[in-house]
């Protein structure tokens, strides 16, 4: 529940209820690629954060974690902790024109320092459209104007790019392998794309849409010399786009990788009934979100999935269908979204008091 309940909290918070009726569970950390991500792999299996010091959307000093681990020589990082929406202020200065994801880049090379050989990026919950710009210029990549003039590295360059260069580009990454775990399946153009399907929620305005899109057609036009509808490619304002054209990314759903490490499915398969969570559920959540993960999981085992959410605004008829069987607002009264935030842990814990009670109904 961004920027209210982490995973870990969330589980918390539920499991002392169900434990307190009587109730054997487990406890599972999860994400899907964005914010959270780190801190589920680490704690699921093991590994340690790693702090440093990176440069945020507008070029602040912030300091950032990567999961690491020693043995793998593996890293772990999320783009979200040095590019999320949470910096976002909604002036100007962090409209996407003006926003770069170059720290994401800047933890990629604290990795390679590290001595990764497995570098595992995962996409969602940013607050840059650059297309990737800023990561791939962290890292070296040179991006020019028709005058042969250096673009900075935001997202208001991406229409000026008339040719790049590679030439400072690392040869050391050539030798590290990159998954990119995606929590989306959004080309980087068109109406699912990073500027029609996200646009909106970073910053753009509805009449500032189309002259964004055809910047970023220009992009991808001097990079590839094609149009491409890659799904994965528009995951953190094409994020997913550069890692996999200049670092020969292989594109997961970053739900399937987090799973698949902490052994979900057989969790679910021996379970009676699983809970998760959400801070917004609507439509959107079915291309890739943590709950629809889960539901697809449990509908193979005929296990029922109850989501508890902040606030919902989809069809809760294809939840069903993709195996989230009942999805429960925890907001009771009319509230502030600030408010709504802060009292989310209180929320959640009278829900699934409420949602116990209900159950043992039927006992």
């Amino acid at each position: 529940m961004k920027g209210s309940l982490s995973s870990i909290t969330a589980n918390k918070v539920v499991g002392e209820v169900f434990s307190k009726y009587g109730h054997d569970i487990t406890q599972v950390a999860i994400a899907d690629g964005g914010e959270g991500t780190v801190e589920a792999v680490v704690k699921n299996n093991n590994g340690k954060k790693i702090a440093v010091d990176v440069h945020g959307l507008t070029n602040q000093q912030i300091s950032a974690d990567f999961g690491w681990f020693e043995t793998e020589k593996l890293a772990v990082i999320e783009s979200a902790a040095a590019s999320g929406i949470q910096f976002l202020d909604g002036t100007q200065q962090t409209h996407p024109l003006n926003t770069s994801s170059f720290g994401t880049g800047e933890l990629i090379l604290a990795a390679v320092k590290k001595g990764a050989k497995t570098i595992v990026v995962g996409l969602g919950g940013t607050g840059t459209i650059d297309g990737g710009i800023g990561l791939l210029s962290a890292l070296g990549v040179e991006f020019f104007d028709k005058q042969n003039r250096p673009l900075p590295a935001k997202g208001g360059s991406l229409g000026k790019i008339e040719h790049f260069s590679i030439k400072n580009l690392p040869p050391k990454l050539g030798t590290i392998t990159f998954v990119i775990a995606s929590d989306v399946t959004s080309s980087l153009l068109g109406d699912s794309g990073a500027v029609y399907m996200f646009g909106r929620q970073k910053g753009i305005q509805a009449d500032q849409l189309v002259a964004y899109e055809e910047s970023m057609h220009q992009y991808q036009k001097v990079i590839t010399g094609k149009n491409e509808f890659v799904e994965g490619d528009g995951a953190a304002g094409g994020i997913g786009f550069a890692l996999r054209v200049f670092l020969k990314g292989r594109t997961y759903s970053g739900f399937d990788f987090i799973s698949e490490q902490i052994r979900l499915e057989k969790l679910i398969q021996a379970s009676d009934l699983v809970i998760t969570g959400e801070g917004k559920m609507d439509n959107q959540s079915l291309q890739g979100k943590v709950p629809v993960g889960i539901g697809r999981l449990a509908k193979k085992y005929h296990v029922p999935v109850i989501a508890f959410v902040g606030s919902f605004s989809g069809d809760e008829l294809l939840f069903a269908e993709e195996g989230v069987s009942v999805i429960m607002p925890i907001i009771d009264d009319l509230t502030t979204l600030e408010q709504a935030m802060i009292n989310a842990e209180k929320n959640l814990r009278k829900t699934a008091e409420r949602t116990i009670r209900l159950l043992d109904l039927f006992e």
